[in-house]
């Protein structure tokens, strides 16, 4: 998308069969991982010295490339940064933003449309389809990728039960607040048949 927003500003033939774009003042992109040791500074930094660059070049009229922002960092302060930014992106400075995470929470903002390149988990292996498809992305691959990467099948399947073992405790913790949230209701609303079929629907939810 970069290479054809910069061929399309100077007058280029862009690989379509017909396009419309905008004047745009940059392309800005925070793409891959790196450091520079040899001046104290972290892959981390080196993300967020990107990004900080991009904050104040960035106009409503440049597009950003942004991929895997936050990930150098605790999960929760990675997401935390990648929020912020993202909001910052969309509503501040309002400039077009392709962002590539994987952080499923930030899928949900009102102002992000979702599209994911798709693969076809098999039992021979994991294929990379290379199209792009409408919504998030509602499966992760980590563990399949380990696998075409000829990890040892114990890694592997220890992995497995890590995560199968994480999910879990997800859930559970997540019946646990709504049954917390439930408890604080007035008896009476508790007695409405709605209500306790809303209860029992949302305390069966497969959460990710």
């Amino acid at each position: 998308v970069g290479a054809i927003c910069v061929m399309a500003q100077i007058g280029s033939y862009v690989p379509c069969s017909s396009a419309t774009i905008n004047l745009c003042h940059h392309v800005l992109a925070r793409v891959g991982a790196g450091d520079l040791q040899d001046q104290g500074i972290s892959t981390f930094m080196s993300e967020m010295l990107e990004a900080s660059s991009i904050l104040q070049t960035a106009t409503r009229r440049s597009l950003l490339i942004v991929d895997e922002l936050g990930r150098g960092t605790s999960t929760f302060d990675g997401y935390g940064l990648a929020r912020s930014l993202v909001e910052y992106w969309a509503t501040r400075i309002q400039c077009l933003t392709i962002f590539c995470t994987h952080f499923h929470e930030l899928t949900t903002l009102p102002l992000v449309k979702n599209v994911h390149v798709t693969a076809l988990p098999a039992p021979q292996g994991l294929t990379f389809l290379y199209q792009v498809q409408p919504g998030p992305c509602l499966e992760s691959f980590g563990i399949a990728v380990a696998e075409l990467a000829k990890v040892p099948a114990a890694v592997v399947q220890a992995a497995k039960r890590k995560a199968d073992d994480l999910e879990q405790f997800g859930k559970r913790r997540k019946a646990d607040a709504w049954t917390q949230a439930f408890a604080k209701l007035p008896a009476r609303l508790m007695e409405s048949n709605e209500v306790a079929a809303k209860k029992q629907a949302i305390l069966n939810l497969d959460v990710a």
